[in-house]
């Protein structure tokens, strides 16, 4: 069950009681997790549902998130591929300020990131066991 203290502020929720797709919906298990006391939130209006899709629909099921990649460089023996693992993964994230939000543990890491983070060591040091400082699993609020 969902911690209503983990939803992030400002994730959108989805209060739709008769999608098709709600009880396999985050959004949707997320809003019946709110307390009486929030009366105000970010929401996905029913006007989202179209031929019985939804493009903010997002699976309720718990998946393996990562915090901080300070331990990929461990594996690395080589300096140049270091130093290359980390101009490519600034220049991936958007900035060094955003790199080091994920470095340092202050952004959760989803699988598809944790794949891209994957890929980009491998392209500098093939074979090198990719893992993150730790692991976990819970929701997956990070993509809007």
């Amino acid at each position: 069950m969902i911690n209503y203290k983990d939803i992030p502020d400002g994730w959108p929720v989805c209060p739709n009681e008769n999608c098709p797709m709600a009880q396999d919906c985050l959004r949707h298990q997320a809003c019946r997790q709110m307390p009486a006391t929030v009366t105000k939130w970010n929401c996905i209006l029913p006007s989202a549902l179209s031929d019985g899709q939804c493009k903010y629909f997002r699976k309720y099921e718990k998946v393996t998130m990562a915090k901080g990649i300070a331990a990929i460089y461990k594996n690395v023996s080589n300096r140049y591929a270091r130093t290359s693992i980390r101009v490519e993964l600034t220049s991936f994230l958007g900035s060094k300020g955003t790199y080091y939000r994920y470095k340092d543990g202050e952004r959760l890491i989803n699988p598809q990131l944790q794949a891209e983070i994957r890929d980009i060591v491998h392209r500098h040091a093939p074979g090198v066991e990719v893992s993150f400082d730790e692991t976990f699993e819970t929701y997956d609020f990070t993509r809007l």
